[in-house]
């Protein structure tokens, strides 16, 4: 699924749970950003040590805590439509993982 559908399917699913607008626009605003700063061009790039690598360097750069649990939660639910989208990353061994793993914020 390249960055295009990814964002294309981000935005269908979260306008079927009848968020406000601005809402979407803020959540998408963090995925174009995770998807650009990381330079991923296809969801089969994208792995869960990413988000936390994503979500520390936000820290660095002094964003606040309220804006990185948004950028958590747009990401979660990023994880969430790529998994129904039948998108299933490998794990260390090779094995494939369905079940989300929470993403943490660290101090």
């Amino acid at each position: 699924m390249k960055t295009s559908l990814i964002l294309s399917s981000y935005r269908t699913e979260f306008r079927r749970k009848d968020a406000s607008y601005r809402s979407e626009v803020k959540t998408l605003r963090w995925v174009r950003l995770f998807l650009d700063e990381l330079s991923i061009n296809h969801s089969s790039q994208i792995r869960r040590w990413q988000v936390d690598y994503f979500l520390s360097e936000q820290k660095k750069r002094g964003i606040s805590y309220d804006e990185q649990l948004q950028a958590k939660s747009a990401l979660q639910f990023l994880f969430k439509v790529l998994i129904r989208s039948g998108f299933e990353e490998k794990g260390e061994q090779g094995q494939l993982q369905s079940e989300p793993v929470a993403f943490r914020i660290t101090a």
